[in-house]
């Protein structure tokens, strides 16, 4: 993990979301307290500029409408040509208008990286996971689902649940680390989303991104849970942001990644 998180505190880079409507407040202060800039793009006018200063771009089809689609495309398309990572959050991918949608979205784009919960990350793998809505029933562990993924879109895979698993193919890790209030709060997928983006914004190789992002987040969500009195959804938003903003390389680097 070496000095991830010094280096985006000292770069401040430029993460561009195209956040679902639902949680936009909670993913640009994730990005924040790591030290990110985030910049949330919604006018289609904006967007060339948007992606032009930016150093990351989340597209997170959770609200999905056919403009929001074509500003996706387009947004997609431009951070491709400046060769920047561009992550997606494939939110209930397997509802049938989600699914159409994303079809085109990935006939358009390449993907740098790819997070969602096993039901979603199983849709591109072609692999059945028990998922409801937003939701992954299944919480078992099966890394074979992120290495299938990842090698049928050619991006960096990062499959969060219980247990993270970040795959490209090739390389696979585990991080163990969970609170079970960080899947109460609806917006914690689209935050880990951002997150991956920020440390992708700053990283030369994605798996160790994606492997910070998951241990970044989760350790911080560990630190929130573990402090006193928070023990119910509503103050466990705050500690999690206060944990972000207080995290550190050190706290990364003792992490443990489990490597298959």
């Amino acid at each position: 993990m070496m000095q991830m998180i010094e280096e985006i505190r000292a770069n401040q880079p430029v993460v561009v979301n195209l956040a679902n409507s639902v949680t936009p407040q909670h993913v640009a202060d994730a990005v924040s307290m790591l030290g990110g800039s985030p910049l949330m793009l919604e006018a289609p006018q904006e967007a060339d500029e948007f992606v032009d200063i930016a150093q990351a771009v989340i597209l997170n089809i959770g609200t999905i409408t056919q403009e929001r689609l074509a500003l996706m495309i387009k947004v997609g398309k431009r951070a491709n040509e400046r060769g920047i990572p561009v992550i997606l959050d494939p939110v209930a991918v397997g509802m049938a208008y989600r699914s159409t949608c994303l079809k085109e979205l990935a006939a358009a784009v390449h993907f740098d990286y790819i997070r969602g919960n096993a039901s979603e990350i199983g849709w591109f793998a072609d692999v059945d996971v028990a998922g409801k809505g937003i939701d992954a029933l299944d919480q078992s562990l099966d890394v074979s689902i992120a290495q299938k993924a990842a090698l049928a879109t050619g991006a960096t895979i990062l499959q969060s649940g219980v247990q993270d698993v970040i795959s490209d193919g090739t390389k696979t890790a585990v991080v163990s680390y969970d609170n079970p209030l960080l899947a109460v709060n609806v917006g914690a997928g689209d935050m880990l989303s951002a997150v991956v983006g920020t440390f992708g914004a700053i990283a030369d190789n994605s798996v160790d991104a994606a492997v910070a992002a998951a241990m970044a987040f989760s350790l911080a969500g560990n630190q929130a849970g573990a402090q006193a009195g928070v023990d119910r959804p509503g103050t466990y938003m705050g500690a999690l942001f206060d944990a972000l903003y207080q995290l550190t390389d050190a706290d990364l680097n003792a992490g443990v990644v489990a490597w298959h």
